[in-house]
């Protein structure tokens, strides 16, 4: 064997050498890609927090009686279709509130979160004693008919959160039983409280 077929020899010895190296390394590194991959795959929001940490949970808000469903009569329920007879006045008119009977000294309570708007202590013939908070999305809801007020124009109130007691302070139409009446407005237009709280069997009266 002469001296330039044992260097060509030792050349391809060489870059068959260094060709099975690249592969190796190169396995290594496609193994080492896949398995970090994986692993990062397989972890989730919250990965982060130990297993063993407590999980806040998430609270939001929901509508609720102005008086609790138990202590509650609806005495009189809104209709925007139908004319209904106003037996104080003596005639018919379209009823856009909810008028809820309960024994005298009931607490009334907001039916969502918002802020107070209006507080009206003296009450006169239509509404007697009132209180108007304002909601997200342009709503608010209306109190009316309140016997006490327990909240301030400018106060942030939580659903469920006492903001008077059940009275008879409204003269515009009068029930034997003490009551608060609800109106709810979108945008300034009355809507019917039916699509915001859930009433429970009613009593026409």
């Amino acid at each position: 064997m002469d001296i330039r077929m044992a260097t060509q020899m030792e050349k391809a010895k060489r870059q068959a050498i260094a060709i099975s190296v690249f592969l190796v390394v190169l396995m290594l590194g496609v193994a080492t890609t896949f398995i970090a991959l994986s692993f990062v795959g397989n972890r989730g929001v919250g990965d982060d927090v130990p297993i063993d940490a407590p999980q806040k949970p998430v609270v939001t808000a929901s509508w609720v009686m102005p008086v609790a469903a138990d202590a509650a009569t609806v005495l009189k329920e809104a209709n925007f279709n139908l004319v209904q007879k106003n037996n104080t006045q003596s005639w018919y008119e379209y009823d856009l509130g909810y008028t809820i009977g309960a024994a005298a000294g009931t607490p009334v309570v907001a039916c969502y979160d918002g802020k107070v708007t209006s507080v009206v202590e003296s009450g006169d013939a239509s509404t007697g004693k009132l209180v108007r908070i304002q909601h997200a999305d342009g709503l608010e809801t209306v109190y009316s008919s309140l016997d006490s007020i327990t909240v301030k124009v400018g106060d942030n109130i939580k659903s469920g959160a006492k903001i008077g007691t059940v009275g008879n302070t409204s003269y515009y139409e009068t029930f034997q039983m003490p009551h608060v009446r609800l109106m709810a407005y979108q945008n300034g237009q009355a809507v019917n409280p039916e699509q915001f709280v859930e009433f429970p069997n009613k009593e026409q009266k």
